[in-house]
């Protein structure tokens, strides 16, 4: 299999794969002003999600009122502020509603690895007086091993991926 090969096998896998964590989400539906409905696929006849979705609701003040129905999965918001508010609002309700249960074994999972790699990454701060943390230290292990295969090996599809690599991962990372 070539470089090209490789790649597009990895995209399609990459696409495939994010299939499976991402659905529609909400959904509009109907739209007028002062008053919107939203679809979302996960509360058709899914108590607990409906409920999280009004524990969510229950706090907004610009909403004059609000209904899940879990029969046709919708949501029926009538609102008293602009509609640019309303889009961030579901957006943000459409983030939370795509994490896992953190009482799911799959949420438990990913929360212990977060927190593993979190104290890892406080641990390596504190102990370099905060000059270095996690990222930066893999993305320095990348930069040396990209330039390796680069310079030493001649390699060429693998070391300046490892070199991009080791630039994105620097490039994100908080001061």
């Amino acid at each position: 299999m070539n470089y090209l090969t490789g790649l597009a096998l990895g995209i399609s896998a990459g696409k495939q794969f994010g299939k499976l964590y991402r659905g529609n989400g909400f959904s509009l539906v109907h739209a007028m002003h002062g008053r919107r409905r939203y679809y979302h696929e996960k509360l058709l006849n899914n108590a607990e999600f409906a409920e999280s979705v009004e524990e969510q609701l229950t706090d907004i003040p610009v909403l004059r009122s609000f209904k899940v129905n879990q029969t046709t999965g919708t949501v029926l918001l009538e609102y008293t502020c602009q509609d640019d508010q309303i889009d961030i609002m579901m957006q943000y309700l459409d983030e939370i509603s795509r994490r896992p249960n953190p009482t799911d074994i799959y949420g438990k999972v990913g929360s212990d690895i977060r927190r593993s790699f979190g104290n890892l990454n406080q641990s390596i701060r504190v102990n370099t007086g905060f000059t270095f943390d996690l990222r930066t230290l893999v993305s320095l292990g990348l930069l040396a091993w990209g330039a390796n295969k680069v310079w030493t090996l001649g390699e060429r599809p693998s070391g300046p991926q490892m070199l991009w690599w080791a630039y994105s991962l620097l490039k994100g990372r908080n001061a």
